[in-house]
């Protein structure tokens, strides 16, 4: 039963593991805006100046475009999608 013990921690360590990444992937509104503060500044505009604020808004117009585009793709041609006949 020593092989059942290491079936059960590799399991345990793929669930943690997956956990993870899910957990990595989720990003709250805040830090977005933080983000969004870094680029602009790195673009050369002060904070707390209309530039500014007009940067932001189009950082986050531009991640709002980008998330639709990725929503309206329609996926793989259709022979990538072809279902699978039940088995017999």
């Amino acid at each position: 039963m020593v092989w059942l013990d290491d079936v059960r921690r590799t399991f345990k360590l793929v669930l943690a593991l997956a956990a993870a990444a899910a957990l990595a992937g989720c990003v709250s509104d805040a830090e977005l805006r933080q983000q969004d503060q870094a680029q602009c500044t790195s673009y050369g505009f002060k904070p707390n100046t209309d530039a500014f604020a007009q940067c932001l808004q189009q950082e986050n117009l531009a991640r709002r475009y980008q998330l639709e585009q990725y929503q309206a793709w329609p996926g793989p041609p259709y022979w990538w999608n072809m279902p699978v006949p039940p088995p017999r």
